[in-house]
């Protein structure tokens, strides 16, 4: 069975193919990407950010944060 793409890097896949605009936030992927719950939906792009929780965990960087709860991919 294969495995599903993690939500950043979903969120990173939709931005480069150019589905969602650069920045984005969360409302412009929501709707795109369903089976997430919200409080996943909500926490996934600071998480994954430069300085996210999860980067400092290991996981490497997916987004950089250019304005309050605006994001672009790295």
């Amino acid at each position: 069975m294969a495995r599903r793409m993690a939500l950043a890097d979903q969120v990173l896949e939709l931005a480069r193919k150019g589905t969602i605009p650069t920045p984005f936030g969360v409302d412009h992927f929501r709707k795109q990407i369903p089976g997430f719950s919200e409080k996943h939906l909500m926490t996934v792009l600071p998480n994954y950010e430069r300085n996210g929780d999860m980067v400092k965990r290991g996981q490497r960087p997916r987004f950089e944060r250019v304005a309050e709860g605006l994001y672009k991919p790295i």
